[in-house]
């Protein structure tokens, strides 16, 4: 029963620790950094920066830019625009700038996918302990004829041959000679209802409003898994963590 009880008080004292260090690490120079602004990104805020801010305020791969009153993040070198940022729930929603410029809808250069992006970002969220997609793919095939196969493309109205799928495919679903216009994410609300019957209006509404993203904190992963590790019933949770917290 000591031995018991003895185990508890050492799990609730591992906790107390956890918590100082928390309590430090907001007391750190990135919680005393003022927030900065650009255009319609009002605050910017922890883990974010603006690459004007001091330098002990930044973390390189969370760095932004302010261009033209646009806030701006490179990935990859690629540079996208940043359209928000949900502090609460981690998300920050981007969209790439080359689109925004496109006059010709029906004819689009070749985009890269973003899963290069993948090291510090993440396209999927956890709820209820079942992995969802934050956003969708969109392909975009111009063929030179047209295509039957209404279960894997949808013709969109006022482009002559030009094919959209929604979500993931495969390449033998692709018709011999239709080639990719266009290759990207997007996180529109309604891009699942307008799936099975997208017009040229809907496909530029979802690719203008870009995609989101799930970004992750410094350690906070590591964190939790500690914590669940300590609170677990099962646990022979070992003296040495406490030296490493420490």
């Amino acid at each position: 029963m000591y031995l018991c009880r003895g185990t508890i008080l050492l799990k609730y004292f591992a906790l107390i620790l956890i918590s100082l260090q928390t309590c430090n690490a907001r007391k750190s120079k990135h919680y005393y950094c003022p927030t900065s602004a650009c255009g319609n990104i009002r605050e910017i805020s922890y883990p974010f920066r603006l690459n004007t801010d001091p330098k002990d305020c930044r973390i390189p791969v969370y760095e932004l830019g302010c261009e033209g009153n646009q806030t701006v993040m490179w990935l990859s070198s690629k540079k996208l625009h940043v359209q928000g940022i949900d502090y609460d729930h981690h998300v920050i929603r981007l969209v790439d700038p080359t689109l925004q410029t496109q006059d010709d809808l029906c004819s689009f250069r070749p985009q890269l996918t973003f899963n290069q992006y993948y090291r510090n970002f993440d396209t999927y969220y956890y709820h209820n302990g079942l992995q969802r997609p934050m956003a969708e793919p969109i392909f975009m095939f111009n063929c030179p004829f047209a295509v039957n196969n209404s279960s894997t493309f949808v013709e969109i109205s006022g482009c002559r041959y030009t094919y959209l799928k929604i979500g993931e495919m495969s390449a033998s679903e692709v018709s011999d000679g239709c080639s990719a216009e266009f290759i990207g994410l997007t996180s529109w609300p309604n891009i699942k209802y307008a799936e099975n019957n997208i017009s040229l209006s809907d496909f530029h509404q979802a690719i203008l409003y870009g995609f989101e993203l799930h970004y992750y904190l410094r350690n906070s992963s590591l964190r939790i898994s500690i914590i669940e590790q300590i609170l677990s019933e099962d646990s022979n949770f070992p003296l040495h963590v406490l030296l490493i917290l420490h």
